[in-house]
């Protein structure tokens, strides 16, 4: 009697994880979304002109470095500028700091398609 309740046990674990569990599907992206566009060839005139135009003190803002554009699917939508989540885009990744501050370099990421800044996020 206990070999067999062993026995159904292993089968009914055997049976639940043999179907794993079906991913939520996420929103239908169009073609144009999953193009990122063309490379954005001048993506640092672009962020440099970005930091100096938001920033409150454009003088005291230092470029530590700015990395090429590299495809990536966005992790969020941004729907504030028209942008889904695992929307195709170029990232650069772009570390700043303030001349007269101590602090470490800021991260912010600048996410282009069709060659404009369309989000820039600081995570």
């Amino acid at each position: 009697m206990r070999t067999g309740l062993i026995v159904l046990g292993i089968a009914a674990l055997l049976v639940a994880c043999a179907a794993p569990p079906k991913a939520p599907e996420g929103p239908k992206l169009t073609a144009e979304q999953t193009d990122p566009g063309p490379f954005p060839e001048d993506y640092e005139l672009r962020i440099i002109s970005w930091l100096r135009m938001n920033s409150p003190d454009p003088d005291a803002v230092r470029v530590v470095s700015i990395q090429p554009p590299q495809p990536v699917a966005l992790d969020a939508a941004a729907p504030d500028v028209g942008l889904e989540k695992g929307e195709a885009v170029w990232e650069s990744i772009v570390y700043t700091q303030s001349t007269g501050s101590a602090a470490p370099p800021a991260l912010r990421r600048f996410h282009f398609k069709d060659g404009v800044i369309r989000a820039v996020t600081t995570k």
